[in-house]
């Protein structure tokens, strides 16, 4: 999913990752905010509304995305929806695609957007296996080693959210239920895990995503976080 969105918004401002730190700590809505489709959330009330909701789509695989470009150069903190309606735009006149593709957004600021209806399964290149019981995250930025450099805001809202959703869906974090795009192979749509030629997979969700984009990485440096994250809300 990374390079459809290439060069999508590059009339955006530029920004810091301080700036748009310290932007989400002064505007960020006591109530969800709406444009659209587009639901704009913190991760607390993103888990209400999780819980409020009953979804009729089976779904057993949570897919972890990002989106290259925008990369973080083209957050100024304040252009959520902006951003948004323009990778919406292009997926539905450039891809053909209903709406768009993702079904949940997250930024840098740690805020989150649901767009695309749960109910509708996610489009994309990981293929239509992992989508038809998919439900897709698309992180913003550009997670590959030496360019973005995740925020601690962001982090922590992929890994909460990560944790909702496999609360939400009964599902025990590992390789069959929580899914990085690098393991599918773009032209088959079948998964291959670490077993592709790189011509055949996309980097997504990022080389240095939670430490890298393999399932060793996975196994070692994200599902461990999302455990730990599933007990601490079971307790609360």
């Amino acid at each position: 999913m990374r390079r459809v969105l290439f060069g999508l918004l590059i009339c955006l401002f530029m920004t810091t990752p301080s700036n748009f730190a310290i932007a989400s700590v002064q505007e960020a809505s006591t109530t969800p905010q709406k444009q659209g489709q587009h639901i704009l959330m913190t991760k607390e009330q993103f888990k209400d509304w999780l819980q409020k909701n009953t979804f009729h789509r089976k779904i057993n695989l949570i897919q972890q995305h990002h989106t290259w470009a925008p990369a973080y150069k083209r957050f100024n903190g304040s252009n959520h929806f902006l951003l948004l309606q323009g990778m919406e735009n292009y997926h539905k006149t450039n891809m053909h695609w209903k709406t768009i593709a993702q079904n949940i957004t997250t930024f840098p600021d740690g805020r989150i957007a649901v767009s695309r209806p749960f109910d509708m399964a996610p489009d994309g290149s990981i293929g239509a296996k992992a989508n038809s019981v998919g439900i897709a995250i698309e992180n913003v930025g550009n997670f590959d080693k030496g360019q973005d450099v995740m925020t601690a805001e962001q982090k922590e809202t992929i890994v909460y959210i990560t944790a909702l959703l496999c609360l939400k869906f009964d599902l025990t974090p590992s390789v069959d239920t929580i899914t990085y795009h690098h393991w599918w192979n773009y032209k088959t749509g079948q998964r291959v895990l670490d077993q592709a030629k790189s011509y055949e997979v996309k980097s997504c969700p990022g080389t240095n995503f939670f430490g890298g984009n393999t399932t060793t990485a996975a196994r070692t440096y994200f599902y461990p976080l999302v455990s730990q994250k599933m007990e601490e809300l079971r307790i609360k």
